[in-house]
């Protein structure tokens, strides 16, 4: 009796112990580095990242530690990343072999090829450029047979491509050849690209702090270089896409109310806390921009390919979907001089899902991405001193976004964004097997575990999903989850007004999330007491499907009782129902 005792005054000595050891277990399952008998684990996806020059992997000016972190730690449950980290030359900063820092930011390739021996870009879903070097001579740039594995691979695996340089030329070696990313940005002369001095610089500074440690000197009224590194962001503004009017049954039928449409930004930019809506701040940008020839068919060796295929009879384009703006306020004093005020493309995206090829992403600048502008200079006197007012002075430019805790909340958004790209650009495949997984796993884990029965309105289950599961991946994200099970032309019948009554619009998101839901949970209680097997993906997506229809019978229920739907409304969705029993 007394060792009984004894023991379990060890054990409540040790309780905290215990329990952070079981929070650090579900982490792992989470990340599906363990198995749990109700978890699926997550969708792996695979990113090629490819650097050149004086760009590094490891924490570094030309740093991209801050970016691998937040991709190694995730948060959404449904995805894991698995970065493969490639370098055209030698990387500058690699850790020392053989410790935990190089197995975190090591090079996987130097001097890397995409002809060498041994490499498969199909092993891979996404292909991440960041390049410095200018110039079209190999080996800086990549040679035409290399062209052709890139552009194939984007068009058959459907790979998603993320690229970017910075101002002037840089960045053209590795970027400035690649169909459909050679023209979403600028990357030469020829293309006017943006000069790094000079009133027509694209530079998106935001004045920084007053320097604390030479009270003396005010540098808040003052541009330095080094206010990249502070812990304030620039603003962008994002494109709005706009969704059927929300009117009462009492307007006319089909009144757009433009004060109640709803609109959402891209996905890449719909934050867990809203949408995303900023990015550090740099003095000389490059610029996105939309190109002005879609026709052409660039040819590689014997392989040819549109560049924009054709939707809809007509080429699609690229969109911008994000602008940045020069501030007004830049003085002939300031290091760097005056500016002229402008808005400029800063993120640019190509759905080529809808075309059945990869998607891309282009960014004005990899400072948007380097550590430099995330978490602040490694060291003092980084920068030339001469251009730099207070960078020998204000110890607070090597913390960045760190410094502060609004700086803190800044970096959390705009990790945010990189965690979106790196979903967004993933195969349309990948994609479906993640919103499947995130809704499966959703019903086994608090709160919707508890929350949710079989026998709850369909729309009651689909808006509190969106709301829980937003904190994770965005309610505009979140409610665009059952479009991926759809083709495109079916899409659009969903969101006709002349089909689909104004009520039924507001809630279209709720009944398809919360119809699905509910299509899973009839196997809920079967699959916790072990009546079958762990569903794979085949079983999940037919249970999506059943979903869609359960959804599509829900709407039309509720379009009789609350909207009194003629009957051709009725029959529409009748037969959307019966295509998906």
């Amino acid at each position: 009796m007394a060792k009984q005792k004894t023991e379990s005054i060890v054990n409540f000595k040790n309780l905290a112990g215990i329990k952070q050891q079981e929070i650090e277990r579900f982490k792992l399952i989470d990340k599906g580095l363990l198995p749990h008998a109700l978890f699926k684990r997550p969708v792996t996806v695979k990113i090629l990242m490819l650097v050149d020059s004086g760009i590094s992997f490891n924490q570094f000016y030309f740093g991209l530690s801050e970016v691998i972190d937040t991709l190694n730690n995730n948060p959404e449950w449904w995805v894991n990343f698995e970065l493969h980290k490639a370098h055209r030359f030698l990387d500058p900063n690699k850790p020392v072999l053989g410790t935990p820092a190089y197995d975190l930011y090591g090079p996987t390739y130097e001097n890397f090829r995409f002809t060498q021996s041994g490499f498969n870009m199909n092993d891979y879903d996404q292909l991440w450029i960041f390049g410095f070097n200018s110039g079209t001579a190999f080996p800086a740039s990549l040679n035409t047979d290399e062209l052709e594995i890139v552009y194939k691979w984007m068009n058959e695996k459907k790979g998603g491509v993320l690229a970017m340089g910075d101002h002037s030329i840089l960045g053209e070696a590795l970027g400035g050849k690649i169909p459909r990313v050679r023209n979403m940005r600028k990357w030469s002369v020829a293309d006017g690209v943006p000069i790094q001095f000079g009133e027509d610089r694209h530079d998106t500074l935001v004045i920084g702090h007053d320097n604390l440690a030479t009270p003396a000197v005010d540098d808040s009224n003052v541009y330095t270089f080094d206010d990249e590194s502070d812990d304030i962001a620039m603003r962008i503004r994002p494109r709005w896409y706009y969704s059927y009017s929300l009117g009462y049954p009492f307007y006319p039928k089909h009144w757009y109310w433009p004060y109640i449409w709803r609109k959402s930004p891209h996905p890449i930019l719909c934050g867990k806390n809203g949408v995303i809506n900023i990015l550090p701040d740099h003095p000389h940008e490059g610029e996105v921009v939309v190109p002005s020839d879609l026709t052409l068919k660039p040819k590689f060796n014997t392989y040819q390919f549109d560049e924009y295929p054709a939707f809809g009879g007509s080429s699609l384009p690229p969109e911008i979907i994000a602008w940045a703006k020069v501030q007004d306020d830049h003085k002939a004093s300031d290091f760097k001089g005056t500016a002229n005020s402008k808005e400029f493309g800063a993120i640019g995206a190509y759905n080529g899902h809808k075309v059945d090829v990869g998607r891309v992403v282009v960014d004005s600048t990899w400072h948007h991405w380097f550590d430099v502008n995330l978490t602040g200079r490694m060291f003092f006197n980084t920068d030339n001193p001469g251009n730099i007012a207070s960078e020998s002075n204000d110890p607070r430019k090597l913390n960045g976004f760190n410094d502060t805790a609004s700086g803190k909340a800044a970096l959390d958004k705009i990790r945010n964004y990189f965690r979106n790209v790196a979903i967004w650009l993933s195969p349309p495949d990948k994609i479906k097997r993640m919103a499947c997984l995130a809704f499966w796993n959703s019903i086994f884990k608090y709160p919707l575990f508890a929350d949710f029965h079989y026998h709850m309105p369909v729309w009651v289950i689909g808006h509190h999903a969106i709301d829980v599961l937003g904190k994770y991946a965005g309610q505009c994200n979140v409610k665009g989850w059952w479009h991926v099970f759809m083709p495109e032309k079916k899409l659009e019948r969903f969101f006709d007004p002349k089909i689909m009554p104004t009520l039924t619009l507001q809630n279209i998101d709720a009944f398809m999330v919360g119809g699905i839901l509910k299509a899973m949970l009839a196997h809920k209680e079967d699959f916790i007491a072990g009546k079958f097997k762990e569903p794979d993906d085949k079983a999940l997506l037919k249970m999506v499907n059943k979903g869609i229809a359960i959804g599509i019978d829900a709407m039309r229920e509720f379009s009789e009782e609350q909207m009194s739907a003629d009957k051709n409304n009725l029959e529409s969705l009748k037969q959307l129902s019966t295509a998906f029993k």
